[in-house]
């Protein structure tokens, strides 16, 4: 059977090569030039911040698994930053998913006349399917799948700060979006465009607790997916799958 630091190779390359696919169409794929033409198009789509913040966690876990002893300098980098694109991740597919089967108008641009007007077509602007499962579901399952049998549980330390660190990235997030949707004339998103100030300010308060709500949850699960492998599969699986790496900080 393949050792645990192994499966951790394999699942982290793979993610890394399939994020950095999703980050290559973001820049040369037919929908770049309408997001790159406006003003600092990386602060204004949260799921260009969600696969940068998810591929930097992939890569600097990978280079773990080849360079173990850049373990100690590396992974509490790692650790901070998963803290915010694992909730993230969570929050962007969750609204990108729904919205996108029950209503793509509100997720989805219209298409337009050319990569550089503002002028509308008929029909709207989708991703190759593909593309789309990298972009917007591939970040989530492989923070999911590094955390949930590859890394430790949040320590209480670290879930104590959680929410300040949460609240303080939706601040800055907000206020960029705010100002550059100045700039630029319009959101990104058209649910935004169609939404109020006050609305707005309830869609960003309530992706914040959104994403606190999936830290603590995630957070449980670790635990109790643990406790269910050990009973069902006995200990000597349960190490084989969690090898040394079940371990709070």
């Amino acid at each position: 059977m393949i050792p645990r630091r192994g499966r951790a190779f394999l699942v982290h390359a793979l993610s890394v090569s399939v994020m950095a696919h999703a980050l290559l169409f973001t820049r040369m794929g037919p929908a770049s030039a309408r997001a790159y033409h406006r003003k600092a198009p990386i602060p204004l789509y949260l799921t260009i911040q969600a696969l940068i913040g998810s591929w930097a966690c992939m890569t600097l876990s990978l280079i773990q698994d080849i360079f173990p002893g850049t373990r100690r300098y590396l992974r509490p980098l790692k650790r901070a930053l998963s803290m915010v694109f694992l909730p993230l991740g969570f929050v962007v597919s969750g609204v990108y998913w729904s919205l996108r089967i029950f209503a793509p108008s509100l997720i989805l641009p219209a298409k337009i006349s050319s990569p550089t007007s503002s002028l509308p077509v008929d029909g709207l602007m989708k991703l190759p399917f593909l593309t789309d499962l990298t972009m917007h579901l591939a970040p989530l399952l492989s923070l999911l799948t590094d955390f949930l049998f590859f890394d430790s549980r949040f320590s209480t330390g670290q879930m104590t700060i959680a929410p300040l660190v949460m609240i303080l990235y939706a601040m800055g997030y907000a206020g960029a979006l705010e100002y550059l949707a100045m700039q630029n004339g319009s959101f990104p998103y058209p649910f935004l465009d169609a939404s109020s100030f006050s609305v707005r300010l309830v869609i960003y308060v309530g992706a914040s607790y959104m994403g606190l709500g999936c830290l603590s949850f995630l957070n449980f699960l670790h635990t109790f997916l643990h406790f269910v492998i050990t009973v069902l599969c006995g200990f000597n699986i349960a190490g084989w799958i969690y090898g040394d790496g079940y371990s709070d900080d």
